[in-house]
């Protein structure tokens, strides 16, 4: 994790090096330490631990509208492809290196053949890949893991056994691929009813669906293992229904969404960085293995390796042309073809063939060949591991230089301008609130000062200190005018003066002397004298006078500071400009707060709700005016959009948090 954890930071201060080297390079370091000396996976935890999330993952991102679209194109190049890569590159290896038996060439074949998406995304991240391609590929890793996998698991079977039936082996295949579908389409299901349920019985806490969700792959891969079937596709299949029902599962409250989504994102991506960093950990153990092979064994593995890749890059290509990949293109990236589906020409057919990458799959398979058999080192796994790692290593570096060439860039948006933008909106939203009369004070300036936070704004310590002193004569002159009309007595005048001032730059030095007070020698003598006045006071209480003195003095301290307090958010309305507008939410906080004693009831969460959803909604209008005006393009509007979504996410959850 930390190696992963480095890489990723790496990344971001060097993106231009695709993250998966990164991930390769610190396990390359971590392999340096005494504890992965000859470090050895367990392939069935690998596949447990790492793919089955994955997987299930990439099934719940998947639109399944376009899924169900796609599903010749995904036989296409998920089966037939595979089948077709795995026959020809076995039947190859064999004839170049002849030595290996033909059953283990097939099993290399099956290793080489699944492709990655993820490693694929994290080359092109930043380029532009056409979208029907990008669709095609992600379809297509999501299911060629399984027939991999079956081929690979044959191909064992024959060597061990010695034996090999065609129709067994297509009955094998049959059950595995179809039984891995419709086991992971079931429990899929099961467990988002069970989860549907935990919705109705009010039981959707952090504690209980977050943890359900993340056992859910784990358990559907085991079942599906246990019934003889594919556990990947399991996941598969489980991920995508749980992308359908993604909708009835989204009536779970926001705060069981943001940390769900935020668990399963942090997740997958430690968990990919994993697999990169796992293949730079073995690698060092693959090379010493190698030691003991002559050089011209090993160049002939290196030559073997590199044709392999070529070979793989030549088949897809062929298929791809042929139209065994038919892509669907949007409607702006093929105008000229008013048929959706269509044969890719010769430049989209290289790019669907360079883009195979391998990575989780090849991997996992190549160290999940047995140490032994028999009693005894299972022949050719080190030769087996070496020539999938090295075509890892190639699909990731030929596309990383080619890829490039092929396509443009993408455009990054000017963030300044973003923010720019950004503040406009949210000055226009503000200036609607404070034009809303009918709105409460309070409300009102709850919800601006939470709207300008969205500014990011610094805030000027002079300037709020100047404010600050400023909102105290506003404080001090309103007590005034209260005490001259004889709504107040000058004992709750005082009162609140004191306090108000305590919030000037003399605040921390007041502080500090009543600290001196209070554990002073004197004080500590003056505290008996205080219990006496104060067991006093409660006995006068009791009294009728006292209750009607002390219900007299509450209601003037309320009057008093409900007076100030709308005094101060006047004079804050008044004074805000775009300069010191950072400094006018300091202060407007500051005085939100001490206002604000009694908790909020329903009514004022239901105010300040309203007000959110309409400073809100302006926010949206701003945004839709200025791409109607062309002021921005349609890029900047998305991003902004983007960013009122997320705003309104969260800041809906901190006023329901803040009700309860």
């Amino acid at each position: 994790m930390v190696a992963a954890v480095a890489a990723n930071i790496i990344y971001t201060e060097w993106p231009k090096v695709p993250l998966a080297f990164y991930q390769i390079g610190a396990g390359l370091l971590l392999s340096f330490l005494p504890l992965f000396h000859h470090y050895v996976l367990y392939p069935e935890m690998f596949m447990l631990i790492i793919i089955a999330p994955l997987l299930f993952s990439d099934g719940q991102a998947t639109n399944f509208r376009n899924l169900q679209r796609s599903v010749s194109q995904i036989l296409s190049l998920s089966v037939g492809l595979a089948l077709v890569t795995a026959i020809g590159i076995g039947l190859l290896t064999h004839l170049i290196y002849p030595t290996l038996p033909l059953a283990l060439t097939f099993a290399l074949a099956a290793i080489i053949t699944p492709t990655d998406s993820v490693a694929l995304g994290s080359i092109t991240s930043d380029l532009e890949m056409p979208g029907g391609i990008n669709s095609a590929l992600e379809n297509e890793s999501l299911f060629n893991d399984a027939s991999g996998i079956v081929i690979f698991d044959l191909a064992l079977v024959a060597f061990s056994t010695g034996n090999f039936s065609l129709t067994n082996g297509l009955k094998s295949f049959v059950v595995s691929f179809i039984g891995g579908l419709v086991i992971g389409g079931l429990l899929g299901y099961f467990f988002t009813e069970v989860q549907s349920w935990f919705i109705k019985q009010s039981m959707d806490t952090t504690s209980v669906i977050v943890p359900f969700s993340i056992m859910t792959p784990f358990a559907i891969y085991l079942v599906a293992e246990a019934f003889g079937c594919s556990g990947i596709l399991a996941d598969v299949a489980a991920g995508i229904v749980f992308g359908i029902a993604r909708n009835r599962l989204r009536l779970t409250s926001t705060n069981v969404q943001v940390v769900s989504n935020a668990t399963w994102s942090i997740l997958v991506n430690i968990l990919n960085g994993f697999v990169f960093v796992l293949l730079g950990v073995t690698l060092p153990t693959v090379i010493t293995n190698m030691t003991n092979y002559s050089s011209t064994q090993i160049g002939l593995l290196v030559l073997l390796a590199i044709l392999l890749y070529i070979v793989m890059v030549a088949i897809r290509y062929v298929w791809v042309m042929l139209g065994g990949g038919k892509i669907r293109y949007p409607h702006s990236q093929n105008q000229h073809n008013r048929n959706l589906r269509s044969r890719p020409n010769s430049k989209d057919s290289f790019i669907m063939a360079v883009s195979g990458i391998h990575g989780t799959i090849t991997l996992s398979m190549a160290l999940s060949i047995p140490l032994t058999l028999s009693g005894h080192l299972f022949p050719f796994r080190n030769e087996l591991i070496f020539l999938a790692a090295l075509v890892i290593l190639l699909s990731l570096l030929i596309p990383t230089i080619v890829l490039p060439r092929l396509l443009p860039t993408i455009t990054k948006l000017d963030q300044n301008s973003i923010a720019t933008y950004r503040n406009q909106m949210v000055d226009y939203s503000i200036q609607r609130l404070k034009n809303n009369t009918s709105a409460n004070p309070r409300d009102r300036d709850y919800v601006i000062d939470t709207l300008v936070s969205q500014k990011g704004q610094q805030v000027d310590r002079k300037q709020v200190m100047l404010l600050m002193r400023q909102t105290v004569q506003v404080v001090q002159q309103t007590l005034t005018d209260l005490s001259n009309q004889g709504k107040i007595n000058n004992k709750v005048a005082n009162i609140i003066a004191q306090r108000a001032s305590m919030s000037t730059d003399r605040r921390f030095s007041n502080y500090l002397r009543f600290l001196l007070r209070r554990f002073s020698r004197k004080s500590r003598q003056n505290r008996q004298k205080f219990r006496e006045r104060k067991q006093n006071f409660l006995e006068y209480s009791k009294t009728e006078e006292g209750k009607k003195t002390i219900a007299d003095f509450q209601n003037q301290m309320k009057l008093a500071e409900d007076a100030t307090f709308k005094s101060v958010s006047k004079f804050l309305a008044q004074t805000e400009t775009k300069e010191n507008s950072g400094a006018v939410a300091f202060i407007r906080r500051f005085y939100n707060v001490q206002h604000e004693r009694i908790s909020n009831s329903d009514a004022d969460n239901d105010r300040r709700i309203q007000l959110f959803i309409a400073a809100l909604q302006d926010e949206y209008s701003f945004v839709a005016n200025q791409y109607a005006q062309k002021k921005i393009t349609k890029e900047q509007a998305d991003q902004l959009n983007q960013s009122i979504s997320t705003d309104q996410l969260i800041y809906m959850q901190n006023i329901s948090g803040a009700g309860e």
